[in-house]
C-alpha cells in the first residue's frame, strides 16, 4: 500500500480501526500516570540529587585542595546545583 498525505483514500473501516487502537493507548497512558509517575518522578530527583551531589562534592574538594577562596568556592558549588536543577527541571516528568 502506498504511502500517501492525504486521508481521503482511507476507507472507513480502517479508520475506525486507526482511531480505536489510538484511543486504546492514550486511555492506557492515562491509566498507568498515577503512581508510576510519581515513583518515577521521585526516583528521577533522588537520582538526580545523588549525582548532583557526588559531582559537587568532588568539585569542592577540589578547590578546597588548592585553597581556593571560601565563599567563591561555595558560590560556585551552589551555582553548580542550581544549574543541575535546571537542567533536570527540562527532563520528561516535568516538562
Amino acid at each position: 500500500m502506498p504511502s500517501t498525505d492525504s486521508d481521503a483514500e482511507i476507507d472507513p473501516e480502517t479508520e475506525l480501526a486507526i482511531r480505536r487502537v489510538v484511543r486504546d493507548e492514550l486511555d492506557h497512558r492515562d491509566d498507568a500516570t498515577g503512581l508510576r509517575g510519581a515513583v518515577q518522578a521521585i526516583t528521577q530527583i533522588g537520582g538526580g540529587l545523588l549525582v548532583g551531589w557526588l559531582g559537587l562534592s568532588t568539585v569542592a574538594g577540589g578547590l578546597t585542595a588548592v585553597d581556593a577562596p571560601f565563599v567563591p568556592a561555595i558560590a560556585l558549588v551552589v551555582a553548580g546545583f542550581l544549574l543541575l536543577v535546571a537542567y533536570g527541571w527540562r527532563l520528561p516528568p516535568f516538562r
